[in-house]
């Protein structure tokens, strides 16, 4: 039996046995901040015993084989390490109290911590970073404080890791910490996804077990962003791992209320299948999972770029544990933060499992969000009774698009209206047709919605999801943003023709990157935004190329306002990526910089910052930079208009068409998140000529207005501002077809295509 298992790829954290809120919130450490700490070199590490590797993994071997618990990838040390008593102590001239501590395992990936006690005054800032002082996380605070005084954290590249907890003088009492649990990453669970030219480039009779399983598991799963999917469904799904060594896919569902209470649904093997376990055991697991957002492919055909790992929270405690139905619902500690832009799906709690097509969102080995499709009616069957009860599971007997793997455990099927019928627990599907497999290995089986709605058990999801017994036996879905949504803008449309470039000077003695380190001591850059109206700027999604990572130290963001270009700045944040790189023909993560993979890196600030129509992203590179880019887009048409600015010797900002050093016409690979002023629960209404999207009833077709172009999506809202639909629409489309409304009323259409808004009103 094949389990799937997330083994969490990318972000695993976490480690431990109880949990409270992993966000984080900013900051930079001491050690870039403090010249006297910089210059003092932490010698002293506190080493972690050797072990059995092959040992190891020869028991999760067997555990995969009988499904007795989730794919690990991380070996646990329990440690008693104190603040105070282990590691160096000082006191800074302000009166700062500053402890650091080393922690090493020799030849882990990444190595993620549990603190056992965590709890901190205002004022005290906890950052963790690797030895070279390129991975960094945090700050941690008194806001991550609990009831429990537990702090599990992600994974940070690299078998050295320094833990820096600093505090105030004036702090209102001594913070209390202790390490409790160190994890040892042995997989390599900060890799990345499979490239596309892995795969095609893999050979099934490949003697390597790793390059022969990318061919055989991964070539027919289609990433969520590159097709036409439902984008509220894929913003539910989540990546989540388990006490520090193993993980699966879940999803955020709604309630009867619509209060927006994060229950996460997924798979109870996930947890555990030596039934029965009572609720402390599951209270102790629960509060050791942490969960990733928005593990997505930035955007399509493009070369392969790692995306964000910055968005992630902490469950509290279990809801529903339905153990024989394969069954679990999980309460995080808080509603995911706005700029998350997290989606509540939906649920069929019916029997008759709802109409094709069925659609799976899932991260396989913990790779950015894939999906399937099957369009045929799927059957109720008994599936490993040895562990679950009696027709309990839906089967799918062979999928039209994709295929699932280790870690698309838990992860939900949804039917034809986008509602979750059933969850993941195990089968036998492959991309390919290998001759050593048997052609009956096609199947997967997802544990029944409905059978874990009302079971005769004390656990049962009706509890939770019909909280005042309603009686409904299914509901939609909820987008808490509904009135003011999150929009990621940009000003190159990568997913609809332009590409990543990398622009240098051409001609000597001018030597550098155009939009980066130089000779002509160019050290600011800029792009340009322009919205409908003003905002909130939660954060800018940045694109780096393949570079050594040590030399991001001293780079910073910032957000200008001006009518002429960038002149007053209004917010700045220290740029400190996380990043992963591919080494040595696999995916893997490493403990140095990403030389080899280009990344896309979410720079957060620390409050939204308030734009006008008008505003710029800019960076600063220190001095004495060296080989530091950002990615451009490749050089556009003379016609089309430059956002692109750079701030030269004299301290002058130029648009970069009108550099004299070298013109270029084209934009910054920087995006934005943010979410407008105006609200949009119910749209407002622009029906000027040149801009009105009008509506053909006749041909149940909306055509967009004239001046519009780009990427973007058709919202359809009732009038009272639910959203009922978004439909992608593509380059240059003129029209829309609308058949899913099934009421003669009013409706409200919204089109967002690229940084433009437009609005009006249609009777279907």
């Amino acid at each position: 039996m094949k389990v799937r298992l997330l083994f969490i790829l990318l972000i695993s954290w976490l480690s431990a046995q109880w949990t409270l809120a992993q966000i984080s919130y900013g900051g930079t450490p001491l050690f870039l901040e403090n010249s006297m700490l910089r210059s003092t070199s932490l010698s002293n590490f506190i080493e972690m015993p050797a072990f059995d590797l092959d040992s190891v993994l020869r028991m999760d071997k067997l555990n995969e084989g009988n499904m007795r618990g989730s794919f690990n990838f991380a070996y646990k040390f329990y440690t008693h390490i104190r603040k105070g008593l282990e590691g160096e102590n000082r006191v800074l001239p302000d009166g700062t109290k500053v402890w650091r501590v080393g922690i090493r395992s020799n030849n882990a990936y990444s190595i993620n911590l549990l603190f056992t006690k965590y709890h901190l005054p205002e004022g005290g800032k906890l950052f963790i970073y690797n030895a070279d002082q390129t991975h960094v996380i945090g700050a941690f605070d008194h806001r991550n404080n609990s009831e429990a005084r537990l702090l599990p954290t992600r994974p940070v590249s690299g078998d050295e890791i320094i833990v820096e907890y600093s505090e105030p003088a004036d702090a209102a009492f001594e913070a209390e910490l202790e390490i409790g649990e160190v994890n040892h990453d042995y997989r390599g669970l900060l890799r990345r996804e499979p490239g596309i030219a892995d795969i095609i480039d893999a050979d099934p009779n490949n003697s390597n077990p790793d390059e022969r399983d990318f061919a055989v598991n991964y070539s027919c799963m289609p990433d969520v962003v590159c097709e036409n999917m439902n984008e509220a469904l894929y913003r539910s799904t989540v990546l989540y791992i388990i006490n520090g060594n193993a993980g699966c896919t879940g999803t955020l569902v709604n309630n009867t209320e619509n209060d927006g209470k994060p229950y996460l649904l997924t798979a109870m093997h996930c947890f555990n299948t030596n039934y029965p376990k009572d609720q402390t055991y599951y209270d102790n697991l629960a509060k050791t999972i942490v969960a990733f957002f928005n593990y997505s492919r930035p955007f399509c055909g493009q070369d392969t770029v790692i995306p964000s790992e910055e968005m992630s929270m902490a469950i509290l405690h279990p809801a529903a544990m339905v153990e024989k139905k394969d069954i679990a619902l999980l309460e995080f500690q808080e509603k995911p933060p706005v700029y998350y832009n997290a989606y509540y799906a939906g649920w069929n709690a019916e029997s008759q499992g709802g109409m094709p097509p069925y659609t799976n969102m899932h991260h396989p080995s913990a790779a950015v969000k894939k999906y399937g499709y099957y369009n045929h009616n799927i059957s109720l069957e008994s599936a490993y009774t040895q562990f679950f009860d009696n027709e309990g599971h839906w089967k799918i007997s062979k999928w039209d698009i994709g295929s699932t793997k280790e870690g698309s455990s838990g992860s939900p099927l949804f039917d034809k209206d986008n509602l979750i019928v059933g969850t993941l627990t195990s089968g036998n599907s492959r991309c390919l047709e290998d001759p050593r497999y048997t052609p009956q290995r096609t199947k997967d089986y997802f544990a029944a919605f409905f059978k874990g709605w009302n079971p005769n058990t004390q656990a049962k999801l009706k509890t939770y999801l019909d909280p005042l017994d309603k009686g409904v036996t299914k509901w939609e879905g909820l987008d808490p943003n509904i009135a003011k949504p999150i929009h990621r803008i940009g000003n190159a449309q990568y997913n609809a023709g332009d590409r990543l470039a990398l622009a240098k000077y051409s001609e000597l003695p001018n030597a550098g990157y155009l939009f980066g380190s130089n000779n002509l001591n160019v050290m600011e850059f800029a792009e340009e935004f322009q919205l409908e109206s003003s905002a909130d700027l939660y954060g800018v999604y940045v694109f780096l190329p393949p570079m050594n990572y040590s030399i991001t130290s001293g780079v910073k963001v910032k957000v200008y306002t001006g009518t002429n270009g960038p002149e007053q700045k209004i917010a700045e944040q220290s740029f400190m990526p996380k990043y992963l790189k591919y080494t040595g023909g696999n995916f893997v993560s490493t403990n140095r910089t990403m030389h080899k993979v280009a990344t896309e890196n979410f720079v957060r600030f620390s409050m939204p910052v308030k734009v006008d129509q008008k505003f710029f992203v800019a960076y600063e590179i220190p001095a004495n930079s060296n080989d530091f880019a950002v990615y451009n887009t490749q050089v556009l048409a003379a016609a089309t208009p430059n956002t692109a600015w750079l701030k030269d010797a004299q301290g002058r900002w130029t648009p970069s068409n009108q550099y004299t050093p070298q013109p270029v016409s084209t934009s910054l690979a920087i995006q934005a998140l943010l979410s407008y002023d105006e609200g949009y629960g119910v749209p407002s209404l622009d029906t000027s000529a040149s801009r009105a999207i009008r509506y053909l009833r006749d041909e149940h077709r909306l055509l967009l207005p004239e001046n519009s172009c780009g990427t973007g999506a058709i919202q359809i809202y009732s009038i009272h501002g639910k959203l009922l639909e978004s439909i992608p629409v593509i380059q240059q489309q003129k029209s829309v077809f609308i058949r899913s409304l099934c009421e003669r009323t009013v409706y409200i259409v919204r089109l967002v295509r690229g940084q433009k808004v437009y609005t009006n009103k249609f009777i279907y």
